[in-house]
């Protein structure tokens, strides 16, 4: 029933685009009507047609939902809320390929090779295979949907069959006077195969059928009643609708009629599109036989349509339903008579204006990500997820940024010692802001603190406390240094841990231009080194900014765009950035972290590949969490295939692996492995279990995490995101 519901869906979107487009071709057609020739005015109705038939279209950034989806973005950015429906994420269709090789605790619902659905062992009440994505009243629509689809079909169907049927017992005219004149119009027209004319009592009227083998039938006592010029005209039109493909095209226009038979505009449209072509094989006609004709054709017309009037209403096929109607007889009677040589063909500028409305109609809107615009200097340091107090960078580059205030770094470093990182504090409260700025450095054997403050630090401040808050560290000052002109205070810090031993910092403190300083030291280095650390403190230079970069950190924040362009470098790839995932999650935070954190590393150089994480909470559900992560490594798609599993890495950095099952969601093949805990049997009991679900597009593997997320939403998600279009490159 998914499967049904998901084309009910693809339907109602697809009717309703091509409601908007036909709207739009009226009002042209209404503009230019008589700048146009009739067979223009009968193409224009083809984009309708394919909008309504073609399953997917593809996307542009001039398409004509680009244009409605800017214009609801604006709208809703001025408070107005505008619900684009062509661009709504419906459910994702979700078919598993592979359903073999998954243990029978896995808990996922497998289709069976019979096509039935199997219910394996439940773990941790798992229901993902047999969730249902689809509210009640859309399988109810639905259903009625897919009835109404058969008996149109069949309606179509058996009509053509009938007539498949009849053909065998039909007379086949043999008249000389008819064969020739017939054979006259063929050599007008270019049509080369022969085209056979029959008659009996299959109608009242003159017709042509048969698609792929076509001929015509007119009645004995028409074609006895008519004259040579008006016979001549009657079998002019029939092959002008055989030159022009109008069989083919009307079939297509009742198949499109039959699937879209609920919105009641699809009715209009394929009966003005009928109409019309009745009008463009009219003007055909006549820029064939020419303009000294038009009154003589309009004649046979006026008499023609007599002589029907005067009988019991004729079947006409379903595919020329009304082109004898009083009101689209005048439109064509008034068409022929202000008919003139040339006007029917189509002009390269009408050609031209036909290639631009079907680009800009037979499009979809293109779906960039959150962050795919063109975006000014000024914006790149906006933050992504609001204005946080702390703030982490691995490089000295961005700091400055972020501090807000010039301070200074120390241009000598003792052997072995190398930047780690930096963390920026900044207050926003009222009176004297205590602004900090907080750079790590380490060697093998020690561990520095460098701090930059606007707000001298107390005695206070530098006490450490327990969870109790009751004191556990002492303080004793000892001998000031002086380093380049500057007294330097220094204090030993002694903490005392729960287990009874002491750690030991050397604190030092000192002033510049404003500013106070301080280096905290856990390790040994003499106070030699630190005087000539401290003295050789300046404002920093490229050379200090290339030095203090640190592109092993473990795990490096992503606060804005600036870092967005920055690491995509480091990563090299553009990563897909979505700012928000459907049910209502949005995007927290985001880091660019080791390949461990991925899945399990093969090797040393294998566990340094950078990956992009970014995680997504729901506030109405503060204990579900997404976490989505990207690497450029397609190996690990490749070898799930092989082996169908997955490798993770536990705490205490052992290997073990998770099975995976092969599934299609929205067009892309999809691995979603069995209910895992983090740390396999080291996990705590009471931790829950995860779902990952891992795809790859060229040689990017996606990954994304469900924390406690409904098994409904978790496939919402993977559809939204495998849709999702990596960044482009406009910083």
């Amino acid at each position: 029933m998914d499967i049904l519901g998901n084309v009910f869906l693809w339907m109602c979107y697809a009717s309703l685009g091509a409601s908007l487009v036909a709207i739009l071709l009226v009002a042209i057609k209404k503009g230019v009507r008589q700048a146009i020739s009739w067979r223009m005015h009968h193409l224009l109705w083809f984009i309708v047609l394919a909008r309504l038939m073609i399953p997917v279209l593809p996307e542009s950034s001039f398409s004509l939902f680009t244009w409605i989806s800017w214009a609801s973005n604006g709208l809703a950015s001025n408070g107005i809320s505008v619900t684009q429906p062509l661009s709504a994420s419906i459910a994702p269709e979700v078919t598993q390929t592979e359903p073999r090789g998954i243990p029978a605790n896995t808990g996922l619902a497998l289709q069976g090779d019979n096509g039935g659905v199997m219910q394996v062992g439940a773990v941790e009440g798992n229901k993902m295979g047999a969730a249902s994505t689809h509210a009640a009243y859309i399988h109810i629509l639905a259903g009625v949907w897919l009835i109404g689809v058969v008996i149109l079909l069949a309606r179509l169907f058996i009509y053509l069959y009938n007539m498949h049927t009849k053909e065998r017992f039909l007379i086949r005219v043999t008249d000389e006077r008819v064969t020739t004149i017939m054979n006259a119009c063929r050599e007008k027209f270019g049509v080369k195969r022969e085209m056979p004319v029959y008659t009996g009592a299959l109608a009242k009227g003159p017709l042509i059928s048969g698609i792929f083998s076509p001929w015509v039938y007119c009645p004995r006592d028409v074609y006895q009643s008519l004259s040579d010029g008006e016979l001549y005209h009657v079998f002019a039109h029939e092959l002008a609708h055989h030159k022009r493909k109008d069989l083919l095209w009307s079939f297509l226009g009742s198949l499109a009629l039959a699937i879209h038979w609920m919105n009641p505009l699809v009715w209009v449209w394929i009966r003005k599109m009928k109409a019309d072509m009745e009008l463009a094989c009219d003007e055909y006609v006549l820029e064939i036989l020419g303009e000294k004709e038009s009154i003589p054709y309009g004649m046979t017309l006026l008499s023609f349509a007599r002589q029907i009037s005067e009988k019991r209403p004729m079947p006409y096929p379903l595919y020329f339903h009304h082109s004898h109607h009083s009101n689209q007889m005048k439109r064509r009677i008034q068409m022929i008579s202000t008919f003139k040589k040339g006007s029917a063909k189509l002009s390269a500028v009408a050609i031209a204006c036909g290639l631009v409305i079907s680009a800009v109609t037979l499009t979809n809107a293109a779906e960039p990500s959150t962050l795919q615009m063109p975006v000014k200097q000024e914006d790149k340091m906006r933050p992504l997820f609001g204005e946080t107090p702390v703030k982490g960078t691995n490089r000295l580059e961005k700091a400055e940024k972020l501090a807000g205030f010039t301070f200074k770094v120390p241009s000598y470093l003792p052997p072995e010692v190398t930047y780690q990182n930096s963390i920026i504090y900044r207050s926003e409260e009222s009176g004297p802001s205590d602004n900090s700025v907080l750079h790590f450095f380490q060697s093998p054997d020690t561990r520095l603190k460098i701090e930059t403050s606007t707000v001298e630090r107390t005695q206070e401040s530098l006490q450490v406390r327990s969870e109790d808050g009751s004191t556990i560290s002492t303080l004793s000052a000892e001998e000031d240094l002086s380093a380049n002109g500057k007294t330097v205070k220094v204090i030993i810090r002694k903490t005392t841990s729960g287990e009874g031993s002491i750690d030991q910092e050397v604190l030092y403190f000192w002033s510049d231009e404003g500013l106070y300083y301080s280096i905290e030291v856990d390790g040994h280095l003499e106070n030699e080194e630190i005087v000539k650390i401290i003295g050789s403190f300046q404002s920093p230079n490229e050379e200090l900014r290339k030095r203090y970069v640190n592109y092993n950190f473990m795990n490096s924040d992503i606060l804005d765009l600036e870092d967005l362009e920055y690491f995509s470098e480091i990563i090299g790839f553009a990563p897909v950035f979505p700012l928000d995932l459907p049910s209502g999650y949005k995007v927290t935070d985001a880091y660019v972290s080791k390949k461990l954190n991925f899945s399990y590393p093969e090797n040393e150089e294998d566990k340094h590949k950078r990956t992009i994480h970014i995680t997504f909470e729901n506030p109405e559900k503060p204990k579900t969490i997404v976490l989505f992560a990207q690497i450029k490594d397609k190996s690990i798609v490749e070898n799930m295939r092989k082996t169908k599993k997955v490798p993770f890495e536990r705490i205490d950095g052992v290997k073990f692996e998770v099975p995976v099952t092969s599934l299609n969601i929205s067009g892309q093949e999809v691995f979603r492995t069995a209910p895992y805990k983090i740390d396999d049997t080291m996990s705590s009991p009471k931790e829950k279990f995860n779902h990952t679900y891992f795809w790859l597009k060229e040689d990017v593997c996606y990954k994304v995490t469900f924390k406690e997320v409904e098994a409904e939403v978790q496939q919402q998600v993977v559809a939204a995101l495998v849709k999702e279009k990596a960044i482009e490159n406009h910083f």
